[in-house]
């Protein structure tokens, strides 16, 4: 039987889990707990699939102490990443996209490992977020 309330959560997309009457901490239970989530949006050299970019983009975060199993990439439309993230209970969020309004502090826009890979002078700009997530992550 399906609530009004949960009808009306669905009609406003928002996600299943949320309809559920339980308690704080079943819901945390239920997150995938990440120390760094990687979001990207469309691009034609994914990041998420093995290659240069990716590489890159590990040896980016290495760099500033984390390893590869406390790192999570995933895809997702622009227009959903936010339902996206809210599976997850990341420490910080990396946001491969300038369109992604930024909702919390601990969620920063970086180019994507592609772009840096073309253009050589985005490398600071990245190596500057990158600090700020190392503080965040400390």
């Amino acid at each position: 039987m399906t609530t009004l309330r949960s009808r009306y959560l669905s009609a406003l997309d928002i996600p299943e889990y949320l309809h559920l009457g339980k308690n704080t901490e079943e819901l945390a239970s239920q997150l995938v707990k990440v120390q760094c989530l990687v979001v990207e949006t469309e691009c034609a050299e994914s990041m998420c699939q093995s290659g240069v970019a990716q590489d890159f983009l590990y040896k980016m975060l290495l760099a500033i102490g984390l390893d590869k199993q406390n790192i999570v990439c995933i895809q997702s439309p622009a227009n959903q990443v936010s339902q996206a993230l809210s599976k997850y209970k990341a420490q910080v969020v990396l946001v491969m996209d300038t369109q992604v309004p930024l909702t919390h502090d601990k969620m920063f826009v970086i180019h994507h490992p592609g772009d840096i890979l073309k253009n050589e002078q985005l490398k600071r700009e990245a190596w500057e977020v990158l600090k700020k997530v190392k503080a965040c992550l400390q």
